[in-house]
């Protein structure tokens, strides 16, 4: 784990191709891309904003962005409830 990391929004909300493999990939749908704050193994580390609020869970980083799956998706899908 990095830490405490802070990046800024670049997009709310874009589709995302992730390629599992040379010839297969997945699109993500309303992912939020920020600049660069992550570092390997920060994948599913909560996002918080300025606030503390929880805005998402951590997906990938690179050099340039990093992208974070919207919290309300994720407990969403999950069926679960933040407290």
């Amino acid at each position: 784990s990095s830490g405490f990391n802070s990046a800024q929004v670049k997009v709310v909300s874009t589709v995302m191709r992730v390629a599992l493999s040379s010839q297969e990939s997945v699109m993500f749908e309303d992912q939020i891309v920020t600049g660069p704050m992550a570092s390997p193994g920060d994948s599913g580390s909560l996002v918080l904003d300025s606030e503390g609020y929880a805005v998402g869970l951590l997906f990938a980083g690179s050099d340039s962005a990093s992208v974070v799956n919207r919290i309300q998706n994720v407990t969403e899908l999950l069926e679960i409830d933040l407290v």
